[in-house]
């Protein structure tokens, strides 16, 4: 069996805050509470995720047939948030995992660049020849089956996973390898009686511990949902305009982790100011060495990004426009036309009526998705100048979505008289 210390080490060095191993065993706990859910319409809205992929993803064999172990790695994409601007400008809300570079992007690489170095390893150490599937995120691969059983994290009641050091703020990859390799245990950890995250997702997708209902998720409705927003949720979304951190920010755990990238950026403040030796190591003293963490140039909010950006000029972009600020960023999944649609129900929810004349020429744009959505937010804010844009519209509209999107909008406007 091949000693796995190198191999960690060389992971830590790729970047990797946790690199763990398990065994290729099958996952038929998770198969299980995977069909379970889809059985039960929890998975409603996501195609792909079937029972067939589960009898897949569940089993390392069916992805490697010569699998033997699992290499499980997470690294952390906290970094610290954006200045809060000072103007009084209606702005929305982007989960943190996507203020950066698309982190596929990142990721990717560093996989390939983890399997060249292991095959070399295995040639040098035990003459065997690598086999190795890598995956990250978007792979048949159980990311957080693998992650809780060699020891990375343990499944928060929100069913992220949640590490010691870094909370909940990580993404996860793998490596299926035939390689031989010593598993390391599962963490005794758990959230025990907490369940702040249950009762602070506005929309209720938590309705129990352990358990996503995928229909409800602000970050399905923000991202992964083409079509229209339901109209009973709308209302509960806030500003949020591309994912959700709620249960994310509310969790005990990540609250340690930020508070820990607060006593870093003093750290720094102190010896920019000066040698700041003394200063410095009583900062430090105050964290384990081994929990403090590492500045994340690429996770850093984008200028284009940004975690707070100005919402109305997003409602002019054209689709090149589009494709130039967010293209090798995750806004890039939601799309022109899913993006803008998010922006529209933020607008409506912030009631601010300068979004006004945008939402009128939204009313206009080509896409029927955002029109619809456009509609709504106008009923939301009202007004005259809304009233008059929407019955305008109504008369040339031929999308019969967009149409009663438009009706239940001047039906808005009517109850607010």
């Amino acid at each position: 069996m091949l000693d796995a210390a190198p191999i960690k080490a060389y992971g830590y060095e790729l970047g990797f805050d946790l690199v763990q191993i398990t065994g290729a065993e099958a996952f038929p706990e998770t198969e299980r509470v995977i069909k379970e859910r889809i059985a039960a319409g929890l998975m409603d809205g996501l195609p792909w995720f079937t029972s067939e992929r589960a009898e897949v993803s569940c089993h390392p064999d069916a992805l490697l047939p010569e699998a033997r172990s699992i290499i499980a790695l997470a690294m952390s994409y906290l970094s610290e948030p954006p200045e809060e601007p000072e103007d009084d400008q209606p702005r929305g809300r982007i989960s943190r995992y996507a203020w950066g570079e698309d982190y596929h992007e990142i990721i990717k690489p560093k996989l390939k660049q983890f399997a060249d170095w292991l095959r070399e390893y295995a040639r040098r150490e035990a003459g065997q020849e690598l086999e190795a599937r890598l995956f990250v995120d978007t792979g048949r691969m159980v990311d957080r089956a693998v992650a809780q059983r060699a020891g990375i994290g343990w499944y928060g009641k929100n069913t992220t996973i949640l590490t010691r050091g870094w909370g909940s703020w990580v993404f996860l990859a793998e490596i299926v390898t035939n390689l031989p390799l010593p598993a390391d245990e599962p963490l005794q950890a758990n959230c025990g009686k907490c369940e702040r995250c249950l009762h602070a997702c506005p929309t209720g997708a938590l309705p129990a511990p352990y358990v996503l209902d995928n229909r409800r998720c602000i970050s399905y409705l923000t991202i992964e949902l083409r079509g229209s927003i339901p109209l009973e949720l709308r209302p509960l979304m806030g500003n949020l305009i591309f994912g959700c951190d709620i249960c994310q920010e509310v969790c005990p755990v990540n609250q340690v982790v930020e508070k820990r990238l607060g006593l870093r950026q003093a750290e720094r403040a102190v010896e920019q100011a000066g040698d700041g030796k003394t200063e410095a190591a009583t900062v430090r003293s105050k964290q384990r060495p081994q929990m403090w963490l590492r500045r994340r140039d690429e996770f850093r909010p984008r200028p284009q990004v940004g975690g707070v950006p100005e919402l109305i000029p997003l409602l002019a972009l054209s689709e090149e426009e589009f494709r130039a600020r967010f293209r090798h960023t995750p806004i890039w999944r939601a799309k022109r036309r899913g993006l803008l649609r998010n922006v529209c129900v933020a607008l409506g929810n912030l009631g601010d009526r300068r979004a006004v004349p945008a939402l009128i020429q939204a009313l206009w744009d080509a896409e029927a998705l955002v029109r619809g959505h456009a509609a709504w937010a106008l009923g939301c804010i009202g007004g005259e100048e809304a009233r008059r844009a929407l019955t305008e519209r109504l008369e040339q509209e031929e999308d019969p979505e967009v149409r009663q999107e438009i009706l239940q909008a001047l039906t808005m406007l009517d109850g607010k008289n």
